[in-house]
């Protein structure tokens, strides 16, 4: 199925989310020399205009990024949590000052550095068009029409021999809970050393409970659990949270988020006095 655009969602609460862990999380793996692969599986048309009919008609991004003073969240916060709300702040600012957000493609180019390299898969023709469209200058750059799922496992270990993985499929078709099981364990066989991001929404809870219960009983260790939730569970009734699975992340990055994610959660609007964030070890070491 081809049918989801995340243009109908860009700079809403889980892409806060989403892109606060990868910032982190990229900003940790460039300090080291070496050079790195970034590798996303669902990457999406990269770059979404806010004022776009399809934003505009969801209304996700004003309840999300644009509820948010992230200079003042970070003057508020301590100083793992406001290095990584300014980063991100930084990083995101000159997008929101045009009118638009960059999407998990652009928030990796800008985070990464000569020696590294990026590659970006995305199934649906016209965001695949897109994303071509925005990234063919940027040489460390290479864009793939396939399935993120099956390139994400070919391609590790790269020759680079360091390597972030964001596996961000829509999950519209069920299957999908299992696949990103079946995928990282893949992945984790081929390159144990790999940081894998996981992102899932939150809509039915069983279905996020089976998928952490299936990683429980898999050979994956060290990973973390993170989540930001605008409401309580409501199956039925839309994305009620969204979260993240991490494999290999960052030690720096759990006390940042912890830092951070209270003041974030606490910034969005109504929603607040109902929502809720997460931040826990899922399986040890």
């Amino acid at each position: 199925m081809l049918s989801y655009r995340h243009a109908f969602h860009a700079g809403n609460f889980a892409d806060v989310l989403k892109h606060l862990v990868l910032t982190g999380t990229l900003r940790y793996a460039t300090t080291k020399a070496a050079p790195l692969l970034y590798l996303d599986t669902h990457a999406g048309a990269g770059h979404y205009r806010l004022d776009a009919s399809e934003a505009q008609r969801t209304g996700e991004a004003a309840r999300g990024i644009l509820q948010l003073d992230l200079a003042a969240l970070a003057d508020a916060c301590n100083v793992a949590g406001a290095a990584l709300l300014r980063a991100y702040h930084e990083l995101v600012a000159p997008f929101l000052a045009r009118g638009s957000y960059p999407g998990s493609p652009l928030v990796a180019a800008a985070l990464l550095r000569p020696q590294d390299h990026l590659h970006l898969c995305e199934l649906h023709p016209a965001d695949y068009a897109r994303l071509c469209e925005i990234t063919q200058r940027d040489r460390r750059i290479r864009v793939e029409q396939a399935d993120g799922f099956q390139r994400a496992v070919a391609l590790l270990p790269p020759a680079q021999k360091r390597a972030v993985v964001l596996v961000d499929p829509s999950y519209e078709v069920k299957q999908d809970y299992r696949t990103v099981v079946r995928t990282l364990t893949a992945i984790h066989q081929r390159m144990p050393a790999a940081q894998v991001l996981l992102w899932y929404p939150v809509v039915e809870r069983s279905d996020i409970a089976r998928l952490c219960a299936a990683l429980q009983h898999s050979p994956l260790r060290d990973v973390w659990q993170v989540e930001l939730g605008l409401r309580p569970d409501a199956p039925g009734h839309g994305m009620s949270a969204s979260g993240l699975l991490l494999l290999n992340p960052p030690w720096t990055l759990p006390t940042a988020l912890r830092e951070a994610l209270p003041l974030v959660q606490a910034s969005l609007g109504p929603a607040a006095a109902y929502g809720y964030w997460r931040v826990e070890r899922l399986i040890e070491e």
